[in-house]
């Protein structure tokens, strides 16, 4: 079984820290971010402080407005969305053509 980490203030700290960078990266100020998020200016500013833990609807929230998965926002972590395409293509095709599929694949870019 994989080994589960309880969730702390490091992760936390980091998780507002990667907030804080998509905002300046976007030119946003605090006070806009509070306005799209539709929360108080004070409430915005604990989440990038890391003051508080961040909600669902706030997580949300944000991977809209900055355009990224809830992945990079908690774990740092980029989704490649081929990868994802491609899942979903195989996903839709009946086993057998999914694994001839997979296989060119695999053939393709390990050559």
């Amino acid at each position: 079984m994989k080994d589960i980490k309880s969730f702390n203030e490091t992760d936390r700290y980091a998780i507002a820290n990667r907030i804080t960078e998509l905002r300046e990266g976007r030119g946003y100020k605090s006070m806009e971010m509070a306005h799209f998020m539709d929360i108080h200016r004070s409430t915005y500013s604990d989440i990038e402080c890391g003051h508080v833990k961040l909600s669902t609807d706030n997580l949300y929230k944000l991977c809209q407005i900055f355009d990224v998965s809830a992945d990079y926002v908690l774990f740092g972590k980029e989704i490649d969305m081929e990868s994802v395409k491609i899942r979903c293509i195989l996903e839709k095709q009946n086993p057998g053509k999914a694994k001839k599929i997979a296989e060119a694949l695999y053939l393709m870019f390990e050559s």
